[in-house]
């Protein structure tokens, strides 16, 4: 069973349940699930990829030169085969659950620092604050489309979830600790973070303790609790530790940073919770790498960490969506060390692809180019510069040094809300 194939533009979508319409063949998808969708490419892991496809593939049949190592001779090509040369696909998710009537006030519960719990105390903690959530389409019937998880954030109602959960859905349900139903509404959602915010008619429920994920660190114990693959396995419980802090990950054209653990997440995990040693949730859960060529990939699973998930609910309690995001209108992936010693070029960070209407664009930046540094420091990884824009606003100005075939250049790019690149 393959969660990825990068072939494919439709490879983020959830699978339809099996006999529904749509549904994929038996051979992909186990008997008796109901697959969600699971983003699970990772930028940064894509060297992986690489050198799958070059044991495998090489690069495929073309008029390219290559070297005796299987490389592409010209740098260029190497890098277009590498990112693509083509526009990201946009960020978007299609969510037809009737909004709720007044999104109300969420204060999220955040835990003080208590003793250190194990693994079957943090269980019978945070159990009852994990619920299943079943997505219907309209068109077929009382069979529900689609399984994940959430987290209770509310003694009154308030759940967590992804947005990749209940894309497509027409209506939800969320089924609760002891079996019960309940009908959901749509608070609000947020495809770039994939959060989702649902709420139900429900009081006295067990609102889970949050933590802030700025307390972590590589080798701390964690928990997942969720709904892997189908409601016979509700309320499963993985555990692992922190195996890497903010982990850069391609998800439907933008780069999110994210918790990685080697606890066990499969799919119907998506959206459920994942807790430290002190059964508090630390993220959630969203993605799960795997081979597009089918060889075993174990142990690497990522959640969304907790500080960005609670800003992002609160902008959904507030506005029922995020605005205010501003974009630089370049799309950049790493040049390592090792490949620019190779090709004889800088180390930084290679422009695939320049969104017009950007002030990028405006400014000469250029499909091909090097990205060197940022406001005169280093820059390496796509955080570099995503920790240069944070906190700026749209009209907020970054100045890049960049590298173009030998020559050097500063460019000064204006911040742009990426609804107004047109």
């Amino acid at each position: 069973m393959g969660w990825y194939d990068p072939n494919s533009n439709d490879w983020y979508k959830p699978n339809a349940r099996p006999g529904a319409k749509n549904a994929q063949t038996a051979q992909s998808l186990p008997a008796g699930s109901r697959r969600t969708r699971y983003a699970a490419i990772a930028a940064c892991l894509g060297l992986l990829i690489i050198v799958i496809t070059y044991v495998i593939c090489g690069f495929g049949a073309d008029t390219t030169d290559y070297n005796s190592d299987g490389k592409p001779s010209d740098w260029h090509v190497y890098f277009d085969k590498l990112y693509g040369i083509e526009a990201p696909a946009s960020v978007s998710a299609n969510v037809n659950i009737p909004l709720a009537e007044d999104r109300g006030s969420l204060s999220i519960k955040n835990g003080a620092a208590g003793a250190y719990l194990d693994f079957s105390a943090i269980y019978e903690k945070c159990s009852p604050s994990v619920v299943g959530i079943k997505v219907f389409r309209d068109d077929d019937g009382e069979d529900y489309y689609a399984w994940g998880s959430g987290v209770i954030a509310s003694s009154d109602g308030y759940i967590i979830t992804n947005t990749h959960v209940i894309d497509d859905g027409d209506s939800a349900k969320v089924v609760l600790y002891d079996g019960s139903e309940h009908e959901a509404k749509l608070i609000g959602f947020d495809a770039t973070s994939d959060i989702a915010v649902i709420k139900i008619d429900a009081t006295g429920l067990t609102a889970a303790e949050f933590a802030s994920s700025s307390t972590l660190s590589v080798g701390d114990s964690v928990a997942a609790i969720g709904n892997p693959l189908s409601p016979d396995l509700r309320l499963t419980m993985t555990r692992g530790i922190v195996s890497a802090l903010n982990r850069e990950m391609s998800y439907n054209g933008t780069t999110m940073s994210l918790i990685q653990t080697d606890a066990s997440i499969n799919e119907g995990n998506s959206g459920g919770p994942l807790f430290n040693s002190r059964g508090q949730v630390i993220g959630i859960t969203n993605m799960k790498m795997i081979s597009s060529f089918g060889s075993g990939v174990e142990g690497l699973g990522f959640a969304i960490p907790s500080d960005t998930v609670e800003s992002i609910v609160q902008a959904l309690i507030k506005d029922g969506a995020v605005y205010g995001r501003v974009s630089i209108g370049v799309t950049i992936g790493p040049v390592s060390e090792d490949i620019a010693k190779y090709y004889d070029i800088p180390q930084g960070l290679y422009v695939s692809y320049v969104t017009e209407g950007s002030d990028a664009e405006a400014k000469g930046i250029e499909h091909g180019d090097i990205i060197t540094k940022v406001n005169g420091e280093d820059a390496f990884a796509n955080s570099d510069v995503s920790d240069a824009k944070e906190g700026l606003k749209a009209g907020d100005e970054l100045t890049f040094t960049v590298w173009r075939d030998g020559r050097t250049m500063e460019i000064t790019v204006k911040l742009m809300d990426p609804a107004d690149m047109k």
